[in-house]
């Protein structure tokens, strides 16, 4: 509020006024000396002097008049300066006056003793007092108001009513008010200000009105303000001090009477504070629209320097009507504080920030209320709202934590009971269920509601149990589940899976009559798949003729299925089961069925679909389809098998010469196959058959040299004895013998115990000790049979000593040699050693060996998930591509293959910038599982329409994380640290910051940690 302003103003004019006065008579001064020589004559008349002096003065020539009063003063003084002069010298006296005057307004030194000696010497004199008053006015223009108090009460304490002595009123007023003197300014200011013929009865008024409304005296400040309301200059500032005043004494009601019609007339930069005063009683009385445009004419005109806790009550006027995203403006500039205004501002934006369905924002408003302390109520409420959106956004880990720390600080919460039922939801929304169903069965009371949230989170258990093989675990949760039957489909799947872990368990006979429960309720997705499991555990015992009937029930309910890939499964089962039970041409229909519907383990069903038809003697047709197999499935596991069993099929019918060139060929053109020994022993008796002597028994002693350890070794030996007595050549046969026994000499019990130590040390995971016993081991017997084996244990050693280099040694020489048992896992273990070396090409050769002597399904479909990896990081995104779609298509033979394959189709994609098929293929990667892949689907999904600019939509994706991905650290940390920068895109950067930390926190992961510090940083340093 402006104090004193009017007075400066006349203070400003009357010092003004007197500088000019100085410079004209210094002006003046020197004109009269120069002009002294052209009036000497008149210098004659006694009173020249007298009345120059008194013009100059009154032109204010002040040194010049002082000059001339001088000159007419000193033929009157009788013999010097000092000589007293009678007062009843009318003219002298006053002479003498106008010598003090001037010379205290020309500031010559000693002017204030003339004053006091003309004063002493005069007392009586009129002018005596009247210098008093002229000294107060000199001193209080200087602003010296502690002398100017000094000479102004003299000149009062004379008395009199004149304008003059009001003027000294005034002035002695506005002195004893700026020395702060209050108590002796009122009185005077009061005197003066009912003067009406007082040029400063306005000011009086004033300040009268400052004194009385700084002494709590507001009926009277507003009585003073209201004389002057209409005084141009106080018109403008008496109506902030009238509305402040009637705030002050809570007079609400006359201060609107007051304001409204006011501000109607004149809203302009004046009544600012008028605004906000009017705002301030509407928002006490609840009136929070009619407080708003008061409140925002006021936040206009005074901006950034309004008080935090005006912008508070404008936001929460915002926020009481409703208008939310205007209060979110208001609000989100207060929270960076350390105050109580802070802290309600952050409780409030969180409340809005929901209201406008930004839960997000809201976490982090409400983060920041529960920091602050200043207000515990608002502290509790926050953090309770706080674990409570966690919950809501499926942020289940952290809600759990939140809550259990909340109970703890606060156990006589108003919230107590609530945040108690939360903890439960909370912990099955954070997959934490073992804690979950141990924080239930601790509960003294559980209601219908608890028992239901019971009932699914020992069923969801149970499955975890299942899906990581622990199924003795699994059967106990899912009995728990099963004793709450609050959910009829629920009990029905705990019924199921409850089948299917004694299944996997091998435990047929008691998983027979679940499974069996299940199917005779006839309806629904469980009866459906019990059909399956009850074929699939009667064709584990090998009893084939059971398992039929219900594979094929399950085939021919194959619309009611849910898992394409299993239907396509059971009608192979059933194919199989129809082979073995010799019923051949359902086995024939069913392999057909399972090649149109293009199964995974098609070239399975061809496969043997040919076997079938070598067995009923349609040998054409059979080698037709052995042949169809090597041209339509040039990679499949069964094509050296099916150049095998072509020419087998004329080698049982006797055609040997058709017989050998087919063996040859398997021989020649799949040299690495695991089939060679059985194909040179078929040939080997080809040759035998038709007398072709020498290449028999060299295919015999192929075998023997190269195939030693193999089952065809035996019959080899047998068969070259037979054929070198055919060919009457038998003494070559004690040659050969000793040959075999040189090369396989038979473990002896020292090699036998001397491995099987070494091979316990590695088991004991003492690697280098291993890695000492191994090399000994091999270098004691380097033709021992468990040289290979005792290689893939020593570059295992290696390997679990960073000792890469050592272990792709070993891994080598079992790849190399190509006959090992080892080789396959040999290969793998290389193709990864390779891949983290960035040495793809030679990943790449390991895994084409993995494939070409692959002994399952699942060894091709790893080969085939580390050729795609590959391929992409190369990159060779083509490559990457035929074989993540061959996968996909195929079925999860290996866990969580066909989901690591659709993902990799997204990336590829991404990497395209493809973004319309990239977020196809990550959303079926979604659909398939909840897995590791399922959470990096959801990361480039938000990623995606991070690069497409869409922020909010991107924030929205990413968020999903809480709900469907919460247990993927590394992938969570990585999305919520893209969250901070759509926020930083956005110009949100307080909520960039709060992700950042929160990410600080709370993740485990310490590389997303050090992320999101080296981001923090970059955005601290841009602010």
């Amino acid at each position: 509020m402006p104090y004193s302003s009017a007075h400066l103003g006349q203070h400003q004019s009357l010092h003004t006024r007197i500088s000019r006065l100085l410079i004209l008579l210094s002006l003046g001064f020197f004109t009269i000396l120069s002009a002294s020589a052209q009036r000497t004559q008149s210098n004659a008349e006694p009173d020249y002097h007298y009345r120059n002096g008194l013009e100059l003065f009154e032109k204010a020539n002040y040194a010049a008049a002082r000059y001339e009063f001088r000159q007419y003063l000193e033929p009157r003084r009788a013999g010097g300066s000092q000589t007293l002069l009678t007062t009843g010298d009318q003219n002298a006296v006053e002479a003498e006056y106008y010598i003090a005057l001037t010379s205290l307004y020309i500031d010559e030194p000693g002017a204030e003793l003339l004053v006091d000696r003309f004063v002493k010497n005069h007392s009586q004199h009129p002018k005596a007092g009247q210098l008093y008053g002229d000294l107060g006015t000199y001193y209080y223009a200087r602003q010296d108001y502690t002398k100017a108090i000094d000479f102004l009460q003299k000149a009062v304490s004379q008395g009199g009513s004149s304008a003059q002595q009001t003027a000294f009123k005034y002035q002695l007023a506005l002195s004893y008010y700026n020395t702060q003197n209050l108590q002796q300014a009122l009185p005077l200011l009061n005197e003066v200000k009912v003067d009406a013929n007082s040029p400063d009865a306005p000011a009086a008024s004033y300040y009268a009105g400052v004194i009385n409304f700084r002494n709590r005296n507001y009926n009277e400040a507003v009585a003073d303000f209201r004389r002057v309301e209409n005084n141009p200059t106080y018109q403008n500032q008496v109506p902030n001090w009238i509305a402040q005043s009637l705030y002050k004494q809570r007079r609400y009601d006359d201060l609107l009477t007051y304001t409204e019609p006011l501000l109607r007339r004149n809203n302009g930069a004046g009544m600012t504070e008028v605004a906000l005063f009017t705002a301030e009683v509407f928002y006490q009385q609840n009136q929070f629209a009619k407080a708003i445009p008061y409140y925002k004419q006021y936040i206009n005109t005074a901006g950034a320097k309004a008080p935090g806790a005006v912008k508070f009550r404008y936001g929460q006027s915002l926020f009481r009507t409703g208008a939310y995203n205007d209060a979110i403006t208001q609000l989100k500039t207060l929270t960076g504080g350390k105050d109580t205004t802070a802290q309600y501002a952050a409780y409030t934006l969180g409340v809005s920030y929901l209201q406008t369905q930004n839960p997000t924002y809201a976490l982090n408003a409400f983060d920041q209320a529960g920091r602050l302390t200043f207000n515990r109520d608002i502290q509790e409420e926050a953090r309770f709202n706080h674990a409570k959106l966690q919950l809501d956004q499926n942020n289940g880990a952290d809600a759990v934590k939140e809550l259990t720390a909340f109970l703890k600080q606060y156990p006589d919460s108003k919230f107590e009971n609530e945040a108690n039922e939360l903890v439960g939801e909370a912990y099955y929304a954070s997959n934490n269920y073992p804690a979950a169903i141990a924080y239930i069965e601790g509960l003294k009371r559980r209601t219908p509601k608890i028992n239901a949230t019971y009932q699914r989170l020992t069923y969801n258990q149970g499955v975890n149990d299942f899906n990581a093989e622990r199924y003795q675990q699994a059967v106990a949760n899912l009995d728990k589940s099963l004793k709450f039957p609050v959910d009829n489909d629920l009990q029905q799947a705990a019924q199921f899976w409850k089948a299917e872990s004694y299944s996997a368990g091998k435990q047929y006979d008691t998983a027979i009559p679940l499974y069996a429960s299940i199917s005779k309720s006839g309806s629904g997705n469980y009866a459906a798949k019990s059909l399956y499991g009850l074929g699939y555990a009667y064709y584990n015992k090998k009893d084939y003729t059971k398992a039929l009937p219900y594979f094929r029930d399950f085939v021919n309910r194959g619309a009611d299925a849910d898992d394409r890939s299993q239907v396509q499964d059971a009608t192979i089962r059933l194919a199989d089961s129809y082979f073995v039970t010799k019923q051949y041409e359902n086995a024939l229909r069913s392999y057909d069925l399972a090649i149109a519907q293009n199964a995974p383990d098609k070239d399975y069903a061809s496969y043997q679909k040919a076997l079938i038809l070598s067995y009923v003697g349609r040998d054409a047709e059979a080698k037709a389809q052995f042949e169809q197999v090597q041209r339509q499935y040039p990679n499949s596991r069964f094509v050296d098998e099916s150049l095998f069993q072509k020419a087998n099929v004329d080698f049982e019918k006797g055609s040997y010469q058709v017989a050998i060139q087919g063996f040859t060929r398997l021989i020649q053109d799949k040299p690495n196959s695991a089939l060679i020994p059985a194909a040179l022993l078929k040939r080997a008796i080809a040759y035998g058959n038709v007398q072709q002597y020498d290449p028999a028994v060299a295919d015999y002693k192929r075998i023997l040299d190269n195939y030693g350890n193999s089952d065809q070794a035996q019959s080899a030996l047998l068969g070259i004895q037979n054929t070198l007595n055919d060919a009457g050549r038998p003494e070559e046969f004690s040659q050969v013998l000793g040959q075999y026994k040189k090369g396989n000499p038979g473990s002896t019990d020292v090699e036998r115990v001397q491995f099987e130590n070494a091979r316990d040390i590695y088991s004991s995971g003492k690697y280098q000790q291993a890695i000492q016993s191994l090399l000994a081991f091999m270098q004691e017997y380097p033709a021992s049979p468990s040289t290979n084996e005792a290689r893939y244990f020593l570059a295992e050693s290696y390997r679990q000593t960073d000792d890469a280099a050592n272990a792709l040694r070993y891994y080598n020489l079992i790849v190399a040699d190509n006959k090992s048992d080892y080789l396959v896992r040999a290969a793998t273990r290389a193709a990864d050693l390779e891949i983290k070396q960035k040495n793809y090409a030679r990943a790449i050769r390991n895994y084409q060996i993995i494939q070409s002597r692959a002994g399952s399904k699942a060894e091709q479909v790893t080969a085939q998930l580390g050729l795609m990896d590959t391929y992409f990081a190369i990159p060779k995104l083509d490559s990457a591509t035929t074989i993540a779609r061959d996968v996909a298509s195929g079925g999860n033979v290996v866990a969580g293959a066909q989901n690591r394959a659709q993902l990799m189709l997204g990336k590829i994609a991404l990497a395209k910038n493809d973004y319309k098929t990239a977020q196809s293929d990550f959303e079926k990667t979604i659909a398939l599982a909840k897995d590791i892949n399922g959470a990096e689907a959801q990361y480039h999904l938000g990623e995606i329409l991070y690069r497409q600019k869409k922020y909010k939509e991107s924030v929205t994706t990413l968020l999903k994380f809480n709900e469907q991905f919460s247990d993927f650290e590394y992938w969570k940390g990585k999305a919520f640290i893209l969250i901070s920068d759509n926020n930083a895109a956005l110009d949100e950067p307080a909520q960039a910051k709060a992700v950042l930390n929160s990410i600080i926190e709370n993740s485990s992961d310490q590389t997303i940690v050090a992320e999101a510090k080296q981001k923090l940083a970059t955005l601290e340093s841009k602010n």
